[in-house]
């Protein structure tokens, strides 16, 4: 007991800054050798260390070191799944790395200007056919205006002429070489593609007003058993008649090309004539609702044309 208030009682001196002076054998009680004054400290009883331990000062730190990252654009990005596909949850995420498309998203949108250019072409494919036998012909000059290389109104304006003696037929068709115009449109499926190539389908409008006679004309009288030749001159008529078309163009050299087309043709009105009706409509043909035309392209591309053939081709370099 003795012992146990001893060292309460020295806990409390050094608590109040009071050091006691070595006890001998012949002194049995302490004696306080040093009391500190209340508002003062021993000098030697504060410590460097205890400042340190003891200072409430926030402490400065090192700048933190920063290491540059490179953003890598092909790094696959993890992605989590949380559904399947039909929508229903998963038990437990699925982690997927998904790699970055770096190929380029198909346009939309045409990638030539509004304005792309002008093509002129000459039709002779009724040429060709005429060195082959065909007693009639249609031939015509034509121009198209390229709208961002993806549709092309067209006119068309030509002259045609027969000269025929159908087979099982009595009589000889001779067509006056007459006018006949065309205007309408062409779609072309290759828009976003290089415009010295198309694939095309078209409709027409045409009309054509013309002469033509119709000679020897044989009559066989049964009765009175005898034959009559006719000779009708100077026939008119018109016609109005629409054409669905579908074709291709393929450059050749340069700024020339080469155009062909199968034609279907069908009469929305055609004149009758009191004496007969006319055996070819110029334009349209004869008695075959199927035609076939060859031509030869001109083409004066536009002013950004040839900039958007640049970059598309720098494009695809890249690539």
């Amino acid at each position: 007991m003795k012992h146990a208030l001893r060292i309460i009682l020295l806990l409390l001196l050094a608590g109040f800054g009071i050091t006691m002076k070595p006890q001998s054998a012949a002194d049995p009680d302490p004696v306080p050798a040093t009391v500190a004054p209340a508002d003062s400290i021993v000098s030697d009883s504060v410590t460097a260390d205890s400042i340190a331990a003891d200072s409430i000062m926030p402490r400065r730190r090192a700048p933190r070191k920063i290491t540059p990252v490179d953003v890598d654009d092909k790094k696959p990005t993890v992605v989590m799944h949380y559904y399947d596909k039909h929508g229903e949850p998963l038990e437990e995420p699925v982690m997927f790395l998904a790699t970055l498309d770096t190929v380029t998203k198909v346009k939309s949108k045409p990638i030539y200007p509004l304005y792309n250019g002008v093509s002129i072409g000459a039709n002779f494919g009724d040429a060709i056919m005429m060195a082959a036998g065909q007693k009639y012909g249609s031939f015509d000059l034509w121009a198209d205006v390229s709208l961002h290389n993806w549709f092309f109104p067209v006119i068309e304006a030509g002259i045609g002429f027969a000269d025929n003696t159908p087979k099982n037929s009595n009589f000889t068709y001779k067509g006056k070489p007459s006018f006949y115009a065309k205007i309408g449109i062409n779609y072309n499926f290759l828009y976003k593609s290089n415009p010295d190539y198309q694939c095309f389908l078209g409709l027409r409008g045409g009309y054509s007003s013309f002469s033509y006679d119709v000679d020897n004309v044989n009559i066989s009288d049964g009765y009175w058993g005898e034959d009559q030749t006719l000779n009708l001159k100077g026939l008119k008529g018109n016609a109005l008649y629409g054409e669905v078309l579908g074709g291709i163009k393929v450059k050749i050299y340069k700024r020339f090309s080469m155009g062909w087309t199968i034609r279907y043709h069908f009469k929305f009105r055609e004149s009758t004539n009191s004496a007969s009706n006319a055996w070819f409509i110029p334009g349209y043909g004869a008695n075959s609702p199927i035609s076939f035309t060859l031509s030869a392209i001109y083409t004066i591309p536009g002013p950004k044309t040839k900039e958007v053939e640049n970059k598309e081709a720098e494009e695809n370099t890249a690539r």
